[in-house]
């Protein structure tokens, strides 16, 4: 059994990065924990085989948007035997509030964005619809006139 200390930092809170990475271990039933760090990071303590430990190590180092890593270094460390699972340690109540709705945050975001952008496609739409209905009546109000001409009939 092997054991690795891993920090990360970068904007990797409140993006569900840590979730991310607590289903990537806990899909290859490696034990450990993860915490916040003081510098607004995360530590990683993981272990068991070296082949899974370094399947997550890769998956981990590129992480889905918004993610950003700046620093991702890794330490060997003694394997720790009191280690059955993988868990999360907990940091105060109001970080794990900020943590929480980070992810949320970034989907309203991400949502509201692709909204606006919607909204603009169906404005330059309708201008255009309006543009041609402008045409077609301009063309039909030629039509009617030549009509009107054609036959003599005042209007």
């Amino acid at each position: 059994m092997k054991a690795l200390k891993v920090k990360i930092n970068g904007k990797v809170l409140r993006t569900g990065y840590r979730w991310y990475i607590v289903d990537t271990v806990r899909e290859k039933d490696l034990a450990g924990y993860i915490e916040f760090t003081p510098e607004g990071g995360l530590l990683l303590h993981i272990q068991g085989g070296d082949n899974l430990l370094q399947e997550v190590i890769e998956k981990i180092r590129s992480p889905p948007q918004p993610t950003v890593i700046k620093e991702f270094s890794i330490e060997e460390v003694k394997p720790d035997p009191k280690l059955k699972a993988f868990t999360i340690k907990y940091g105060t109540i109001g970080d794990e509030l900020h943590e929480g709705f980070g992810p949320i945050q970034f989907e309203l975001e991400y949502s509201l964005k692709n909204l606006l952008n919607s909204i603009e496609d169906i404005k330059k739409s309708i201008n255009e619809m309006s543009k041609k209905i402008d045409q077609l009546f301009e063309s039909y109000m030629n039509m009617v006139e030549a009509y009107i001409k054609s036959s003599g009939k005042q209007v």
